[in-house]
């Protein structure tokens, strides 16, 4: 997405002047140099979802952390500046822009994977016998509803709209009105969001990890109620700063000892259920939390912020494209198995996209290219 600098709401940049406000009142300034730990980590972030859809041993457990870090960080940019704001008007005008810029990036994007998305069009059309027009509905929600599982593991939408990872996207624009007006409702009393958000969660959990068990289905996974738990942790971080920087010297402790039961956990799971690779499981959340309150103490010195920020996102949406490619060139050569390599072909491949991207936006100075990160 397109970085604001003087706002600090986008969906993936960690670049802001604003401040935090804190729980008695005042304002508390946070240097720049705390978001360039976000941006770093983002990065990281977003090369390890790759290894989710390429299925890269190890890495795509790490991987399941990379979209509750997106969103935590999401919303402390979002609150960051919302909270500071005292008319209503200025609050719904910043939601708003909030939800276009989020969406212009979704949009942009889609139009580059309209090739992919027919090629699913006709695929999901042969499988429902007809375009006739309760089928053309539900290829409609399919489309706006990408990457939804059922219980059996079985993708209901095969990916409609030619790339699964807009769900994040698409349901982070539903996602953060729905929290603040869950706030507004409670008078913005945060207790009773709270367990309101943890109950979506434990469903959510109960739904994925212990679904040979609870039999529920786990088709909320790629909604926007998966990220309400996370939006609702930024907005507490935001609220209660003073409280939790007094504790920020047991951060990294408390996030050793949270990744490591998140990667125990993960492990035991994929013994047990044969997945390694479990979309949300317990230590999800509090190895996630701990995460983004340790990055925001991380102040690592970066030459290229904006391009460390820029390819995190870019890295995020053009994966899908090599993905698609380079597995047909795989399984042709008899390559199926060796998901290490299809990763790193993947990567190096985005990589030299986005540096591409990078050189025609600054030569021909297009607004869409823009959008695209």
């Amino acid at each position: 997405m397109a970085s604001d600098s003087n706002n600090g709401w986008d969906l993936f940049s960690a670049c802001t002047n604003d401040a935090v406000k804190n729980i008695t009142g005042s304002l508390i300034m946070i240097s720049k140099r705390i978001y360039t730990g976000f941006d770093l980590v983002k990065l990281i972030a977003a090369i390890c979802i790759i290894a989710i859809h390429t299925r890269a041993p190890f890495f795509n457990i790490i991987g399941r952390l990379g979209v509750p870090f997106f969103a935590i960080v999401s919303s402390i940019l979002f609150f960051n500046h919302y909270q500071r704001l005292i008319k209503c008007e200025e609050k719904k005008d910043y939601l708003l822009k909030f939800c276009r810029r989020i969406f212009l990036l979704y949009i942009t994007w889609q139009v580059i994977y309209i090739p992919i998305a027919i090629r699913q069009f006709r695929v999901i059309m042969a499988s429902l016998k007809g375009t006739g027009f309760k089928n053309l509905l539900v290829y409609f929600l399919d489309f706006f509803f990408p990457a939804v599982y059922n219980s059996q593991g079985v993708d209901l939408t095969q990916d409609a709209n030619g790339w699964g990872p807009s769900w994040y996207l698409l349901a982070s624009i539903i996602a953060m009105p729905v929290l603040v007006g869950l706030l507004r409702l409670f008078k913005q009393h945060v207790l009773p969001v709270f367990i309101i958000c943890i109950l979506v969660e434990i469903y959510i959990i109960l739904a994925d990890e212990f679904s040979d068990w609870t039999h529920l289905s786990p088709i909320m996974n790629h909604t926007f109620l998966r990220l309400l738990i996370y939006f609702c942790l930024g907005y507490l971080i935001v609220y209660y700063h003073d409280f939790l920087y007094s504790w920020s010297k047991y951060s990294v402790q408390l996030l050793a000892v949270c990744f490591c039961l998140f990667l125990v956990e993960s492990l035991v799971v994929g013994h047990f259920a044969g997945d390694y690779n479990t979309e949300e499981i317990i230590t999800t959340v509090p190895t996630g939390l701990f995460l983004a309150l340790v990055t925001m103490n991380y102040y690592p010195k970066l030459h290229y912020p904006v391009q460390v920020r820029n390819m995190s996102t870019f890295l995020y949406c053009f994966q899908i494209w090599p993905i698609v490619i380079m597995r047909k060139v795989f399984e042709t050569r008899g390559w199926g198995s060796q998901h290490l390599i299809l990763f790193i072909v993947v990567l190096l491949i985005s990589f030299i996209c986005f540096f591409l991207y990078e050189k025609c936006r600054q030569h021909f100075k297009w607004r869409f290219l823009k959008y695209m990160v």
